[in-house]
């Protein structure tokens, strides 16, 4: 049996994707609006009536391994990343 995902999770997924790739390369002005839209996705994707709560649950999971990632960014580059 296949799952159909909503549209709103596959662009939470895609933004997710996005987000993590500027966080690797240390494109910090560009994480920041895309933390922006992260959030926005999320609360689209939540809100959803035709949600999957498992699959919106696996990828909310991803999303925190993202922001985990991004805050042991911050701790590193936390100096650099005020100067800019």
């Amino acid at each position: 049996m296949s799952v159909i995902v909503p549209a709103s999770q596959l662009v939470l997924a895609r933004k997710r994707k996005q987000m993590c790739q500027l966080i690797q390369e240390h494109k910090w002005k560009e994480v920041s609006a895309m933390e922006r839209a992260l959030f926005n996705e999320i609360n689209t994707a939540v809100q959803d009536p035709n949600r999957s709560p498992k699959e919106l649950l696996e990828e909310l999971g991803s999303v925190i391994s993202v922001y985990k990632e991004l805050s042991t960014f911050c701790r590193l580059y936390g100096d650099k990343l005020v100067k800019e």
